[in-house]
């Protein structure tokens, strides 16, 4: 089946977003009572509207890949970040999560970048001796550090690597990845590097290990190194290029608690708690 069919035009004429709310309705994981803006409830929205194609809209009960969501990871050095798996291909598997023993984890050496800028200025510089072994970390890409948080995560590896048939390194990163992104990467680290997370402790040639199982990813030097590090940290912040992103950085939360701009929870409903907004003229 052409590649096409699952994507863009194909998957609207299979019925879409709303289609795979209806899944979702019908094996009870949708909160159907949610009002929208139309006025009616989520769960009457999407209620007739059944994939039209299955082989491109997949039942809930026959997924195209099994337990292909999103995991919550919590470590040595940060709070929270997620993992897509539905990325985790069969190479990657055999290669990083298939060891006698300790399936679904593995270890790493750190290669450590400052933003997408020094990602590609490096990413071949054969000094770094990058392998198969080595994880590739991006940070000052979240909220703060790149407002509204980059999607930079997934990283290519060096294109030596790639010319012998290595086509991904697991990534690591305090910033998001595009939903088309087929690199297995460890997400919206939070805090992230810019306001003094964890993820700017570390360094490159550091040992991570990453622990599926146990939902961790885990810095494997002494609580002592981690914190003479946290003491000598100092955060660093661009310049904002516009006053508007000086204002989201002085707003912004963290992405494990969305990315939101925390006064706005203070505004919620305000119509039913305040009535019609004043006029303006």
């Amino acid at each position: 089946m052409p590649a096409g069919k699952y994507l863009g035009e194909g998957f609207h004429r299979a019925g879409g977003v709303p289609a795979v709310m209806h899944e979702l309705k019908n094996a009870g994981r949708l909160h159907e009572a949610c009002a929208t803006v139309s006025g009616k409830t989520i769960g009457e929205i999407v209620s007739n509207s059944a994939a039209s194609d299955t082989d491109v809209i997949h039942e809930y009960a026959d997924p195209l890949i099994q337990r292909a969501g999103f995991i919550v990871l919590s470590g040595n050095f940060f709070d929270s970040a997620i993992m897509k798996m539905s990325v985790v291909g069969e190479a990657f598997r055999k290669t990083y999560l298939s060891e006698p023993g300790a399936q679904n984890s593995f270890e790493a050496r750190a290669i450590v970048f400052e933003g997408p800028e020094d990602y590609q200025a490096r990413i071949n510089d054969p000094a770094l001796d990058i392998d198969e072994r080595c994880i590739l970390v991006i940070r000052g890409c979240g909220t703060v550090g790149y407002p509204g948080s980059a999607e930079v995560v997934n990283m290519a590896p060096p294109a030596a690597l790639i010319k012998r048939g290595i086509d991904s390194l697991p990534c690591l990163g305090d910033g998001r990845q595009s939903g088309t992104s087929a690199s297995p990467s460890i997400l919206n680290m939070s805090p992230e590097a810019a306001v003094g997370g964890g993820i700017g402790l570390l360094q490159t040639n550091d040992r991570l290990r990453v622990d599926l199982n146990a939902r961790r990813v885990d810095l494997l030097v002494d609580e002592g190194e981690i914190a003479r590090r946290q003491a000598a940290y100092k955060p660093s912040l661009p310049a904002s290029q516009t006053p508007w992103q000086e204002i989201y950085r002085q707003q912004v939360g963290q992405l494990s608690t969305g990315g939101c701009l925390e006064p706005a929870t203070l505004h919620l409903r305000v119509i039913a708690r305040s009535g019609d907004p004043r006029h303006s003229h």
